[in-house]
């Protein structure tokens, strides 16, 4: 499989042959924003709710945890989520059930193939990414190569406890310090 088609299965779903993702955490206490998370007696039944900042469009997950978790640094995605990464969550569509109105943004791959830099609607085939008419926030969003499935921004679960990323895609779009904002001279706000 080629790097670029490697890449490109981030976005689509289907696995992905770039290094695994490295994080270095610092382990301190944060106080819960969670809007949703709770585990039932059964850990297969995991219910979570991601959000819209306003709270009008909302996506509730039921079942275990995705196995797959992706990181993207592709300029599409940095443009998109507005932060130098976007963290998704990609859950079979049994899973999900979605609440509230959404406006949504297609982007077809042709339209994505024009765009000056690589990224990975492009080779995924097209998107859609639906986000809130309101305030919006961009909670959920399917790959055309992928209609099984829905993915969801993890930063809409606002959920400390939910797994990290097992992907990371087009990290030469990476903002140096991105991987590293643990070990970052910065002033922390409480």
């Amino acid at each position: 499989m080629a790097l670029a088609t490697a890449i490109g299965a981030c976005f689509t779903g289907f696995g992905c042959g770039v290094a695994a993702l490295l994080f270095a955490q610092r382990q301190r206490s944060l106080p819960s924003t969670s809007t949703s998370s709770s585990r039932p007696s059964d850990p297969n039944q995991t219910v979570r709710i991601a959000q819209c900042n306003c709270g009008q469009l909302q996506v509730t997950v039921t079942g275990p945890d995705p196995e797959r978790i992706s990181l993207c640094h592709c300029n599409l995605c940095q443009k998109q989520s507005g932060n130098v990464f976007a963290v998704q969550a990609r859950f079979p569509k049994e899973q999900v059930a979605i609440k509230g109105i959404s406006t949504v943004w297609k982007l077809a791959k042709d339209e994505a193939d024009q765009l000056a830099y690589r990224n990975c609607v492009s080779l995924g085939g097209g998107g859609s990414f639906h986000f809130c008419p309101n305030c919006g926030s961009t909670v959920w969003y399917m790959a055309d190569a992928d209609s099984a499935r829905i993915g969801v921004k993890i930063g809409c679960f606002t959920d400390p406890t939910f797994p990290p990323p097992k992907l990371s895609g087009f990290e030469e779009y990476m903002h140096p310090w991105a991987m590293e904002a643990a070990s970052l001279a910065v002033q922390h706000m409480k």
